[in-house]
């Protein structure tokens, strides 16, 4: 059964990626498989100028498909953005995955806190099961972790069955 577990902050430069980086690397050491979902509101494109799927691409393919002995990557073009049960349900053969953005999802969460950029925890508490910062925060019912204690946060994830993505369905 697989874990869902979404990293989130109030804007962009609180950590975000430096605390899925941590957690990705310590749960891996715990021998569990994991899978990572990024939301960019930005729009992006993975492709390079000038490679065959870059050509097929600009002649008007609208999904492109690359595979070989190791990898695999799909790109296609929406008309509107994929809901994200759809992509967690992509990857749900993995032990866990983290879901870096999608703040307004009613995944649980665990929202990261930096002094000197966060100005406020924005998850309401029924969906907060912790907040990784930087500032010994004092915040009513909610654990706070030091964003650097990797081993204490991938401990939380282990153990919080609200994470379980049956509990979502």
């Amino acid at each position: 059964m697989s874990k869902v577990i979404n990293i989130i902050g109030e804007k962009s430069n609180v950590g975000k990626t430096f605390v899925m980086e941590g957690l990705i690397r310590e749960l891996k050491s715990r021998n569990l498989s994991i899978a990572t979902i990024k939301h960019d509101v930005h729009g992006f494109d993975i492709d390079k100028k000038g490679k065959d799927t870059y050509k097929h691409r600009e002649a008007g393919s609208e999904t492109v498909i690359i595979s070989s002995s190791s990898r695999l990557a799909i790109i296609k073009e929406l008309n509107e953005e994929t809901e994200l049960y759809n992509l967690i349900n992509l990857a749900i053969d993995k032990d866990i995955i983290l879901v870096e953005g999608y703040k307004k999802s009613n995944l649980r969460k665990i929202e990261v806190y930096r002094s000197g950029v966060s100005s406020k925890i924005i998850t309401p508490k029924n969906n907060l099961i912790a907040v990784a910062s930087d500032n010994n925060l004092s915040l009513n019912d909610v654990l706070v972790i030091d964003k650097n204690n990797f081993e204490e946060l991938a401990d939380l994830i282990e153990k919080e069955e609200d994470f379980n993505f049956e509990n979502y369905q």
